[in-house]
């Protein structure tokens, strides 16, 4: 289903993007472990803590975790707990109720978005610096608002995709193909 999906996607944008967010959460998930291991050898080994060493860690799971969350949207490999489909089948409810969900979860991601502008705005204004590393937080924050936009246009191509399924009474994954 993905990988068809992925073929068909021709956009030099979009291969791009998706490219990107491959490269990010790779570059950032080796730094995380790398941070995480050479913390705790410095520490349990050599009894010695790296300075800022727990900051980058910290910042570069952020960056993992929201380009991460962005990309499996894509995938929809998001984590989903459904009792719907087990109670209803496959069929027009549970089409309706996944159109319902992924449009919450699209309309909760624009919320917080919202929220993270603010944040973002006010860290500008304030130059806000991190405490060890002294690296600017517009670039942290920034990086989470990149990864929920693109949540949520993935959630909302996701609405629109089980609404079109809704409305033809076919399943969501006949609609990817």
């Amino acid at each position: 289903m993905l990988e068809e999906r992925q073929t068909q996607i021709k956009n030099p944008i979009w291969v791009f993007t998706l490219k990107a967010q491959r490269f990010v959460m790779f570059v950032s998930s080796i730094a995380f472990t790398a941070a995480v291991f050479l913390q705790v050898v410095t520490r349990y080994l050599f009894n010695y803590s790296l300075f800022g060493i727990e900051e980058f860690a910290s910042f570069a799971g952020i960056i993992m975790y929201f380009i991460g969350a962005a990309y499996a949207t894509h995938e929809r490999s998001h984590i989903s707990a459904s009792l719907v489909d087990t109670i209803f089948g496959e069929g027009r409810i549970t089409a309706g109720v996944h159109t319902f969900t992924r449009f919450l979860a699209a309309l909760l991601t624009i919320y917080i978005l919202v929220a993270l502008w603010d944040l973002l705005v006010f860290t500008e204004r304030m130059n806000t610096k991190s405490t060890e590393l002294r690296v600017p937080m517009i670039f942290i924050y920034g990086t989470m608002f990149v990864g929920l936009v693109l949540t949520a246009f993935y959630f909302l191509l996701e609405t629109y995709d089980s609404l079109r399924a809704t409305i033809s009474h076919t399943s969501a994954e006949e609609t990817d193909k």
